[in-house]
């Protein structure tokens, strides 16, 4: 059953990337929450019921289909898709600061200068939108630091999967904010699409194994 699901998930993710690429936009509009509604069968159907951690990683996935929708009516509804994956994020911190706190002071601090500078090199063009895009970079440095400290501290396929898709996830946003506020490179959208997939896979698949070993 994970097979099948993920299979599903990277059919609908890898129909979404074309399309997007192809500007088939009717065929976007469904392959993308396809593709995160698969990610959320899979922890609905196969995490451990009584995990509050796959509880978390479900609701997280739920917000993260609420940006994908918002962000997909661009660019009027920019702002509430930012405040939904901001949710999703807060989310998943819980689960992962369930998992290890503080986290591991080091590698705050390597988070907090890669944040710092990304903030930097986006704030010339965020205008009205430099406080909410700073929230949003704290989180989501936040979310990695956790999950990262998680796995050092506690090494498992669970705490691995989370780490690698929280560093995935944030080179997924780090792609889109800078295509989208400093300059528009070649495969921007291809980069921040397949790598956010890849991420929310994993991080789904981190609710999946939990407890597991």
């Amino acid at each position: 059953m994970i097979l099948v699901l993920s299979l599903t998930a990277a059919l609908f993710g890898t129909i979404h990337i074309v399309a997007d690429h192809r500007r088939a936009w009717v065929t976007t509009w469904w392959s993308k929450p396809a593709t995160v509604l698969s990610l959320l069968a899979l922890v609905v159907l196969l995490a451990p019921t009584e995990s509050q951690y796959a509880y978390l990683i479900i609701v997280g996935l739920g917000a993260s289909l609420a940006g994908d929708i918002f962000l997909m009516l661009r660019p009027e509804r920019f702002l509430a898709g930012l405040a939904a994956f901001l949710a999703a994020h807060l989310l998943y911190i819980g689960a992962f600061a369930g998992l290890v706190w503080p986290g591991d002071p080091a590698l705050a601090i390597v988070l907090a200068v890669f944040a710092a500078v990304v903030f930097r090199v986006l704030q010339p063009r965020l205008g009205p939108l430099r406080w909410p895009v700073l929230g949003y970079v704290l989180a989501i440095a936040t979310m990695v630091w956790l999950a990262v400290s998680a796995w050092l501290s506690q090494p498992s396929a669970s705490t691995a999967a989370a780490a690698v898709g929280a560093l995935l996830f944030l080179v997924s946003d780090t792609s889109l904010g800078v295509a989208r506020f400093r300059w528009r490179y070649p495969g921007a959208q291809a980069v921040t699409l397949a790598t956010y997939y890849l991420g929310q896979w994993l991080i789904a698949l981190s609710a999946v194994w939990f407890g597991a070993g």
